[in-house]
């Protein structure tokens, strides 16, 4: 009984193995310009007359990032409606600069929570206590939008670099 058992497992680890070894996995491209990443995002989230480029005073006054140490970047801020809909991707000079830049990312929504006001646009406070940071190849990006925003976002950003 207990060989059956044995059999019958290993079986399985043997199908699993060869299974999940057979998957491809995706490969960033480093020659992507951020503009055109940036414009499909804008594209997928249908918001093409919405959203607009960040000034470089914007980033390195709210953000505290100093942009000229990165490769290059794009922070897109919805300009029509009453929302907080946001997302920047920034992308690193090598890969030794890309932990630096997500955490930069990280501690800028980290200050857009502390700061938050409660009483100021409450339905929109959602998006911001979900916001999320995505790293992918030698790009960040970050994401202040719905979940369903986010996940466009996200799946359009990691489809614009994917080899």
């Amino acid at each position: 009984m207990k060989k059956k058992y044995f059999s019958l497992i290993s079986a399985i680890l043997v199908f699993a193995l060869f299974t999940t070894g057979c998957g491809k996995t995706a490969v960033a491209r480093d020659d992507v310009a951020v503009g055109d990443v940036s414009a499909a995002v804008v594209k997928a989230l249908g918001s093409e007359d919405a959203f607009v480029s960040a000034p470089e005073t914007y980033i390195s006054g709210s953000m505290k990032m100093e942009v000229s140490d990165y490769d290059s970047y794009d922070i897109k801020i919805n300009s029509k409606g009453v929302n907080i809909d946001e997302f920047g991707i920034f992308k690193a000079t090598d890969s030794t600069q890309v932990a630096t830049i997500e955490q930069a990312v990280k501690n800028y929504l980290q200050l857009r929570l502390d700061t938050w006001m409660v009483e100021y646009m409450p339905e929109e406070h959602p998006k911001l206590e979900n916001a999320e940071v995505k790293t992918f190849g030698n790009y960040v990006m970050y994401a202040i939008l719905s979940d369903d925003g986010r996940k466009t976002a996200f799946n359009t950003f990691e489809k614009g670099l994917t080899a």
